[in-house]
Formats: structure tokens, sequence, C-alpha cells
């Protein structure tokens, strides 16, 4: 059983690369599929005060981590062009496509933050969603919590986050 970060980072490394494919497809992201998986590899290897009883334990990991690392890149990309066109964020579809701009994700990263000092479960259902593109399914896994659960944090979740966008639902 691989408990130790390195351990179950190369035995789930499909899954990795799949949900860094659909964040970089989504995101249209200046990286590829493999350098963000490896990035994030390199940002976490080492981890030997992390253990992971379960692949779910270990995915919300990775998507904490996989947040963050695409939020610092966007922040260098806003850094780089201050001057991008603002694209309208749509939080209408049931994964929302949070494609555009560097200034979009950092401004979905915040809203994300605001939720999680109102609800931290709910928080981690709109980033698994969200950043990594699991379903209601993978993320009741995740979470250890049912399905229709799930869906009603969903609901609530993006009901926040569009109000807090002020985005098109």
């Amino acid at each position: 059983m691989a408990n130790t970060f390195e351990e179950r980072f190369r035995a789930e490394y499909g899954d990795v690369l799949r949900l860094a494919r659909a964040r970089v497809a989504r995101e249209h992201a200046p990286i590829s599929t493999v350098t963000l998986a490896n990035e994030l590899y390199l940002a976490l290897r080492g981890r030997e005060d992390k253990n992971f009883d379960s692949r779910g334990a270990f995915m919300a990991y990775v998507s904490r981590a996989m947040r963050s690392l695409l939020i610092d890149m966007a922040r260098e990309r806003m850094a780089q062009k201050r001057s991008a066109d603002l694209v309208p964020l749509s939080l209408g579809l049931e994964v929302p496509d949070l494609g555009g701009t560097p200034e979009q994700l950092v401004a979905f990263d915040e809203a994300l933050n605001r939720l999680k000092q109102l609800d931290v479960r709910l928080e981690r259902v709109a980033e698994l969603r969200v950043v990594m593109g699991m379903e209601i399914g993978e993320i009741a896994e995740v979470l250890a919590v049912s399905e229709p659960t799930v869906t009603r944090d969903w609901r609530r979740a993006k009901a926040f986050l569009i109000k807090a966008l002020g985005a098109e639902p």
C-alpha cells in the first residue's frame, strides 16, 4: 500500500495526469499536462510528513496543491501583462469553464477562500469540482459523504461563487 507522497504519486500518476490535462484544457494554461504534473511533483516531493491512507486523501491533497500552483502561475502571468481584457466568467455550466484571464483565476481563488471562511466542506466540494474536474461520485468518495450531500453542497457553493464573482448563472 502506497502511503508516502512519492509512493502514492507513482501509484496514482495516471489520475494526476488526467486531472492536470482537464485543468490545463479548462484554463488554457500555458503549460503542458506533463509539465504541470512534474511541477507538482517537484513542489511536493520529499514530504515524509504526509501519509496517505487512501486514494481520496491523496487526491484531496493533490487538488489543493495543484490549485495553489496554478494560482501562483496566474499571478506571474498577471504581473507580466497587466492590460489583459477580461472575459466574462460563466458558472452556469455544471463544471464551470474558468478559462480566460489570470485575473479571473485569482478572483476565483479569493472567492474560494471566502467560501472556506463560511463552510470548509463547501469550499472543498467547489475546489474538487472546479479545480480538479471531479464528478459528484468521486467527490463523495474523497470527502466520505453521500452523493446527495455533495450535490446539495455543490448547488450551495456554486450559488455563492456566482454571487461572489458577479458571474452569469
